[in-house]
């Protein structure tokens, strides 16, 4: 299998050098802001970057965000049984928590795990992504040592836009959204709602788990975005955006009766939530070469889970999880010399409430932040600074460097060094004594990261391909250790006793011509634990050497067609490696025709050849399924 993804990737790029006989398409070039958080063209960009944009999304029908994602470069997950079901993202090797999520700028996930549930997030809702892989801390603060993910929904523009799409598919798949988007005078606007439901498949495939129940658990989700801005004049404009999801996922689980025994796996195990963020902000260009920008929001994450009161008596038991998280924002950009300064200042209150009582429920962040950013002939600088105050840990100052030289017209090299930090969640300091002395440990410590990159790439026209190479070093490192280290079957605890070295190389390449396209990454990942202890060198659980994802796709008249490849290599599902999780290919096909101006049917077929596969120990993943869709635009 690894052997195989190897010499695919090699294939493919070779193929993509030699498609630029057909007469390749020119494109205005794309802008990013997630890299240094202010408008960039994605040439000069000196952050490892992937833009998703909506055309992207909409060849993704019938996926998930999820699904999208782990096609990327760097991206590796694990799903407890597909869509809906709780999912782990492992940006360039790092744990999840290790990855700052962000809607519109605002911070998105929960302050008790202190993770982000990606799985909930509705791709209808959604215009493009922007993904940065590396520390991120100097940017962006706490959270960020993986990277940033941030979605950015959809916006109104000069030419009114409606659409409505219904879809069917396997396992009683249903869905339907609808977007409108105008502009009124100065004023646009941009509304969607989506709906989605499946029964699903059975999430746990071993019969030996404990929670093992053989039905069906299913996944719905109803979304809502609303995006509106209005320009005051040429100088000045206001905004809001809004996403919110309400979800249901069924799952399986068990409780233990009076002896110890496994029991209660025919009740119906379920998590009701809500998620979202929304904000408000004004743009004012303050003098010829000072624009400023304030934003203030709020995001939510709120989860309800249901389960047996008790062994002998299935009524509902529930329990509850509350994320706030209000932030507040001002950034000043100004022209100075040859490049542009950054000046911001940032407060971020979190507050965690529930059905368990946290004996500290808040916490506040004050930030000052400050980079700078360059365009000097042939090469590109950047440099950001930030201090974080936080009212639990106090202060803690990241940085990062980087800069590219264009050596050639279509060749850039450069190179990139800064620092991460995340700061312990409520349930890692908070979570109450279990009855058996396991509980949150107050005394924790921020984990911190250095992480280096080098890069190579080349652009031209429709055809780019990059290498880059990293190397990531995580200290204070949160994980379950014993109370006292000589009684390993004592009481537990949340504790800094770990390190990893993250080291990768990323290949990726792609081209786009009028009639066929090709492309792909490859990732080689040494994700491992340098703790120390007895696991020291292993692998990282659930992170494979080997991944990578090529495609190939063609358009003629008014038919679309692309097919893909995902391949994963062999991974761990314990920290001693000593079981395994067989690497898998995965093929999927879709296909597109437009068979009127308005009017275009969709299908996707998941899973071609119905392999058999796990991305996480004991949960399966759908087998050959099918979506089709019929859609209406105007």
């Amino acid at each position: 299998m690894q052997w195989r993804l190897v010499s695919v990737f090699p294939c493919l790029f070779l193929a993509s050098m030699v498609a630029r006989a057909d007469e390749a398409v020119t494109e205005l070039p794309e802008t990013v802001i997630t890299a240094a958080r202010v408008p960039q063209p994605q040439r000069e960009v000196l952050g490892d970057v992937t833009l998703i944009t909506r055309k992207d999304l909409e060849l993704q029908r019938g996926q998930s965000l999820v699904d999208v994602l782990s096609a990327q470069p760097g991206i590796q997950f694990s799903s407890n049984g597909g869509k809906g079901k709780t999912t782990s993202v492992f940006l360039r090797g790092t744990n999840t928590a290790h990855m700052l999520v962000l809607i519109d700028g605002m911070r998105y996930g929960s302050a008790t795990t202190g993770m982000a549930s990606l799985q909930h997030l509705p791709l209808e809702q959604v215009d493009h992504i922007e993904i940065l892989r590396g520390a991120a801390a100097s940017l962006y603060g706490s959270d960020a040592i993986g990277g940033v993910i941030q979605v950015f929904t959809r916006r109104g523009g000069k030419t009114p836009a409606a659409s409505v799409e219904v879809g069917l598919g396997s396992n009683h798949t249903r869905e339907a959204n609808a977007q409108v988007a105008a502009s009124i005078g100065d004023t646009r606007y941009a509304l969607g709602v989506a709906h989605s439901e499946t029964d699903g498949i059975n999430v746990i495939r071993d019969p030996i788990n404990p929670s093992y129940y053989p039905d069906r658990d299913g996944y719905s989700n109803t979304s809502a975005s609303l995006s509106v801005s209005h320009k005051l004049n040429v100088e000045n404009e206001v905004g809001a955006n809004l996403l919110f999801s309400k979800s249901r996922n069924h799952f399986d689980g068990n409780v233990l009766d009076s002896f110890w025994n496994n029991v209660a796996q025919s009740y119906d195990y379920r998590e009701e939530s809500k998620q979202g963020a929304a904000s408000v902000w004004s743009r004012h260009q303050l003098a010829q070469n000072w624009t400023a920008r304030l934003q203030a929001g709020f995001s939510t994450d709120d989860s309800e889970n249901f389960a047996p009161v008790s062994a002998t008596d299935l009524s509902d038991k529930k329990t509850r999880f509350t994320t706030r998280q209000t932030q507040l924002g001002w950034q000043n950009d100004i022209l100075v010399g040859p490049g542009t300064a950054t000046l911001g200042l940032e407060t971020l209150e979190q507050r965690v409430a529930g059905s368990t009582a946290y004996p500290v429920d808040q916490r506040r962040i004050n930030s000052l932040l400050g980079g700078y950013l360059v365009h000097l002939g042939e090469w590109n600088l950047q440099a950001n600074l930030r201090n974080d105050d936080n009212s639990q840990f106090g202060n803690h100052t990241s940085g990062q460097a980087g800069a590219s030289w264009q050596f050639l017209p279509a060749w850039q090299a450069g190179g990139n060094i800064g620092t991460g930090f995340r700061a312990p969640s409520f349930n890692d300091l908070y979570y109450p004594d279990d009855g058996f002395g396991n509980k949150g440990n107050p005394n924790l410590k921020p984990e911190k990261s250095l992480n280096r990159e080098v890069f190579i790439r080349y652009q031209q026209q429709a055809l780019q391909a990059g290498l880059t190479l990293f190397k990531n070093r995580v200290n204070n490192l949160i994980d379950w250790a014993p109370v006292d280290a000589s009684d390993p079957y004592g009481a537990w605890q949340p504790s800094n006793v770990g390190r990893a070295l993250l080291r990768g190389a990323s290949l990726q390449s792609s081209w786009q011509g009028q009639v066929f396209s090709v492309g792909g990454n490859y990732d080689w990942l040494d994700a491992r634990d340098i703790s120390g202890g007895s696991n020291d060198g292993k692998q990282l659980i659930y992170r494979a050497k080997h991944s990578g994802t090529v495609y190939a796709g063609i358009t003629q008249g008014k038919w679309q067609t692309r097919v893909e490849l995902k391949m994963v290599g062999l991974r761990y599902s314990n920290a001693a490696n000593t079981t395994d999780l067989g690497g898998y290919s995965v093929a999927n096909l879709a296909t597109s025709w437009q068979f009127s101006r308005d009017w275009q049917l969709n299908a996707r077929l998941n899973n071609i050849f119905d392999k058999d596969y796990a991305t996480a120990k004991d949960y399966a993943m759908p087998g050959r399924n099918v979506f089709v869709s019929l859609r209406w635009k105007m």
